[in-house]
């Protein structure tokens, strides 16, 4: 059991901007800007219809303007390069450089947001970012109170500074087409049918999405970080070959809940999705459950700061 603890810990140690978090300095449980549930059915997927009038229409020039940076190939021509890594609930930010010192223009977004889906990196959406001071002026951008900014104080460079950051969806998002975490994006890598937005409203709820899709994302991205890293010597090979035989022992564990909860949430039978989630979370061992919390704290605290900037009137 140990050994497996060790062995989670090791792959949650290739988040690179999560254990940037880990030295954060600020209660993440205080400063907690991942989002919340919004109107399931009109606010938590695309067309987002419960958005203002001006904020659709932005969108929908949005998705116009990077239409042709559908792949990273493109992005890349375009100007964009991958940073932080892959990280859970936000993917991999492409970052043109040139466009963050540009100042914010709405139809010209500085991130692009790509995750892995169906073997294909895939344009999930886009997100603004700037770096300056905790109460910095935030720029105007959308007209719903939904958009608001979050920080990533451990990307500010020092100084007191924090880099600012608003996400744009283009796929389902439970917190809403402008949060700072998309809870979904696990499931969708890994190619599972997502659950109806509507069962995903209490604590509860929230709760068990949350750590279900933590889940799902350490035992999807095991293979790729722990072969990568077993490549670089015999001893890692050992080592790392061990790791992954114990996670794999883990997923093998998980399928049949993991097969249920798929095939509930095709039928939309909500009962039935709810309970095999469950079971899912019911099957880790206790320590193996404290270490899933740990990491879904970890993904939502990258979201951390120690004040909010308030928003452009």
């Amino acid at each position: 059991m140990r050994r497996t603890i060790f062995a989670l810990l090791a792959l949650a140690g290739t988040f690179p901007v999560i254990a940037a978090a880990q030295q954060h300095e600020h209660s993440m449980a205080a400063h907690d800007h991942a989002g919340k549930p919004v109107e399931c059915r009109s606010l938590a997927a695309p067309p987002w219809s419960g958005l203002p009038a001006s904020d659709l229409a932005v969108i929908r020039q949005l998705q116009t303007s990077v239409a042709g940076v559908q792949a990273s190939g493109a992005a890349a021509q375009s100007g964009f390069a991958p940073a932080f890594g892959d990280i859970p609930t936000m993917g991999v930010h492409w970052v043109n450089r040139e466009r963050m010192l540009d100042g914010v223009k709405l139809d010209q977004p500085d991130h692009l947001l790509f995750t892995r889906i169906a073997g294909h990196d895939s344009l999930v959406g886009v997100a603004y970012a700037f770096r300056g001071p905790v109460d910095a002026k935030i720029p105007a951008t959308f007209a719903s109170d939904l958009a608001q900014w979050h920080d990533h104080a451990n990307l500010g460079g020092g100084a007191g500074q924090t880099l600012h950051m608003l996400h744009v969806w283009f796929v389902p998002s439970p917190y809403g087409p402008f949060a700072g975490n998309n809870f979904f994006l696990p499931l969708m890598t890994a190619g599972m049918t997502l659950p109806s937005p509507c069962w995903i409203q209490t604590d509860a709820e929230v709760e068990r999405l949350e750590l279900l899709a933590s889940l799902v994302d350490v035992l999807n991205r095991q293979r790729d970080s722990l072969m990568t890293t077993a490549g670089q010597g015999r001893r890692a090979m050992r080592r790392d070959g061990f790791a992954m035989s114990l996670l794999n022992g883990l997923a093998d564990r998980l399928e049949p809940s993991f097969r249920a909860l798929d095939s509930a949430a095709v039928r939309g039978d909500r009962s039935a999705w709810e309970a095999a989630a469950d079971q899912s979370l019911n099957t880790l061992r206790p320590l193996e459950r404290q270490l899933l919390t740990t990491v879904r704290d970890l993904v939502k605290g990258v979201q951390a700061s120690p004040g909010r900037a308030p928003r452009q009137q």
